[in-house]
């Protein structure tokens, strides 16, 4: 009888933790499309800018490459991505996140660095 009792719980245990996990891949999956989607809208509207730049322009492909690189540079390390290393508060000069707007340390307004920040 005990053991009935132990298994039986444990069952409902497995089986509660079985839905649980249902419910995190569930989100995971929606979360995973939304980002594709996002990055195929970005793609095309990087791609449409870069045309446009190119026709209208005398800029070639090595040029853009040029530049994808000494930005991707700037963080110290060439690993594609744009990196988020601080920046220096233009009062106190403390280094500072990128993710805030203000000064941690005086409350000076720091501002993006660039247009895509995030």
């Amino acid at each position: 009888m005990l053991w009935e009792m132990y298994q039986y719980r444990a069952i409902n245990n497995a089986s509660s933790k079985a839905s649980t996990a249902e419910t995190k891949v569930t989100t995971v999956s929606h979360n995973v499309r939304r980002l594709e989607d996002k990055l195929d809208s970005l793609s095309l509207t990087c791609q449409a800018l870069w045309e446009i730049l190119r026709e209208r322009t005398k800029l070639t492909e090595e040029d853009l490459i040029a530049k994808v690189s000494e930005i991707d540079l700037r963080d110290g390390k060439e690993d594609g991505r744009m990196g988020n290393a601080g920046i220096p508060c233009p009062r106190c000069k403390r280094t500072l996140s990128r993710r805030h707007d203000n000064c941690m340390y005086c409350g000076e307004e720091v501002g993006k660095s660039h247009l895509f920040q995030q």
